[in-house]
Parts: structure tokens; C-alpha cells; sequence
């Protein structure tokens, strides 16, 4: 029997967190398999609890809720690892508690799983659901161009993960709290795992679903994003070896580079072009910033879409 807790790390949002737990309880559960749902609070006044009891009595599968009182998301992935370990799971998983899951998506992700040996990182995809009134040109920018199934990833994100338990229990693996409301320590956590030898694996069927709100449909919140990643970006960079002037130099470079190339996208009316090319200059003006010790705390305020 295959024992996998199912994390769902939410703070504030207890409306997307009802949507997300309502498909969980609608989905498939793979044979030979016992599947707890775990939702760790962070958030000290406790908005999601009425929302959890709820749905406790007649929930389909044992769900437990636990509240990370100290903020910060890499806190609560760290208490989710915690609960897991209680829990003698073989695998946890991380879905945000913005996203619904595919009713076949833990059949599919875990076969997956076993099918690569079961050792490995499951990283499956995201599916964007825009407003509908969202510009083609836009809607180009949020389409899946994601790697296919059997891709080897150097790193991912925790918005829809497999772990297999022995990378936080034999190898001791945890978040970074150090920056505790900071983004990006997923992205960290994931590449220490490669550095240590663990595979990351694509598995694009295993997909969820997460609904993007009109404030996020815009060159300004795609560009403080990608700013954000550079952030993230120039830790790796650093943690690799890199040397200051390396990275300077080089994000200066695709700095001006994307900047140009935004000028003549512009002048060819190429609107999805200009937005790429903004956001690959505003993620390695972020990786400028990185390197010289600049921080964003991503989670200081909760987007409920």
C-alpha cells in the first residue's frame, strides 16, 4: 500500500482553497493506494479552518488541518514536510490552494512515478484558465509551452509536485526559511535536490488547473514577476560559482538585447513579442538586483485573485 499525502500550503484565501479541496474530493485514487490531504494554514487567525471543518465530516479522504503560525511560505512547506513525516507517507505531494485538480491527475502522476522507478521528482503542468475577455495576444503569452512528458528538469515549482519522501527524510532536504517571505525558495529546494543527485521528471498529462485573475493579465504584474524570478535567479547563479562580474555582465547583455529587440517588435505592431521581450529584460534586471542583494517579499500581501 502506497501512502501519499496531498499538501496544500494556503494563507487568507479560503474561497480558492474550497474550490481546490472540492476537486480533490471529486478525483480518482490510484489502486493500492491510502491518500490523506493535509492544509497548513499560515495564517494565525485561522480563516480557513471554518472551511476545512466543514468539509471534514463527509470528505472522502482523511483531511487534516494544521496551522504554521509564523509566516512565511517556506514555514508552512517545512511544517507540510513535518505532517508528512507523521504521517509514514512514501510520497507528498504540493498543489497551490488557487488550483483544481484533473479528476485523473494522482492516477496519472503517481503512475508516472512508479514508472520511472519511483525515486524521482514528478513535476506535472498547469493549465491557465484566463478571463474571457483576454487580448489573443496575451492569451499567447499564459499558453502551456510546457516540456513534454519525460522531460529532465534542472529545477521546478512546487504548484504541482510529486516528492518522493526519502529527499526530506533520508537526504534531510527542507525549504529555505531564511527569507521567509521571499519567492522562490521552491525553485532553491528543488535544484539542491538535483545537486544531489535526485532526477526531476515531466509529466504533462498529470495537469491541474488554476484560474488567472484580470490583475494578472498585464505587462506591469508579468514584468514584477519575471523581475521576481531574477531575483531567485542570481541566488543560483551564485550558489553555482558564478562570479559577480559574470552575472552583471552578462544579464546586462540580454538587458539590452531584449530591449531592442521590444523596439523593433514594437515598430512591427508584434505585441506578444514586445511582452516577451520586457519580461527577459526585467528578469535579468532582477538578476542584476540578486547579485547586489536585493529582496522582494513576494508574500508580504495575499493576491485572492
Amino acid at each position: 500500500m502506497i501512502s501519499i499525502n496531498i499538501a496544500l500550503c494556503t494563507c487568507m484565501r479560503p474561497t480558492l482553497l474550497s474550490k481546490c479541496l472540492d476537486s480533490l474530493a471529486a478525483m480518482a485514487i490510484p489502486e493500492n493506494s491510502k491518500v490523506f490531504v493535509t492544509v497548513v494554514e499560515n495564517d494565525e487567525n485561522q480563516t480557513a479552518r471554518p472551511v476545512v471543518e466543514a468539509m471534514q465530516e463527509n470528505f472522502p479522504l482523511p483531511l487534516k488541518y494544521v496551522v504554521e503560525s509564523k509566516r512565511g511560505i517556506p514555514l508552512a512547506r517545512n511544517r507540510a514536510i513535518a505532517e508528512a513525516h507523521s504521517l509514514h507517507a512514501d510520497y507528498l505531494i504540493f498543489i497551490d490552494d488557487d488550483e483544481w485538480v484533473d479528476k485523473d491527475w494522482l492516477v496519472l502522476l503517481l503512475a508516472y512515478a512508479l514508472s520511472v522507478g519511483g525515486k524521482a521528482v514528478i513535476s506535472g503542468a498547469v493549465k491557465s484558465a484566463l478571463p474571457a475577455d483576454t487580448p489573443e495576444f496575451m492569451k499567447e503569452i499564459f499558453r502551456d509551452k510546457g516540456r513534454k512528458t519525460g522531460a529532465v528538469l534542472s529545477s521546478c515549482a512546487t504548484n504541482n509536485v510529486l516528492i518522493p519522501i526519502f529527499v526530506t527524510k533520508e537526504m534531510g532536504l527542507r525549504f529555505d526559511e531564511s527569507r521567509p517571505l521571499a519567492g522562490g525558495t521552491d525553485t532553491l529546494f528543488f535544484c539542491e535536490a538535483v545537486n544531489r543527485g535526485v532526477l526531476i521528471y515531466k509529466c504533462a498529462e498529470a495537469f491541474v488547473s488554476e484560474d488567472i485573475p484580470a490583475s494578472r493579465v498585464s505587462l506591469r504584474w508579468l514584468s514584477k514577476r519575471k523581475y521576481r524570478v531574477g531575483i531567485t535567479l542570481a541566488w543560483r547563479k551564485r550558489r553555482n560559482g558564478r562570479s559577480t562580474a559574470g552575472i552583471v555582465i552578462s544579464s546586462l547583455a540580454q538587458i539590452v538585447v531584449n530591449s531592442l529587440i521590444a523596439v523593433v517588435a514594437i515598430l512591427l505592431f508584434q505585441k506578444t513579442a514586445v511582452i516577451k521581450a520586457i519580461m527577459k529584460a526585467s528578469r535579468a534586471a532582477g538578476t542584476v538586483s540578486g547579485v547586489f542583494g536585493v529582496e522582494v517579499d513576494s508574500y508580504r500581501t495575499i493576491d485572492n485573485g
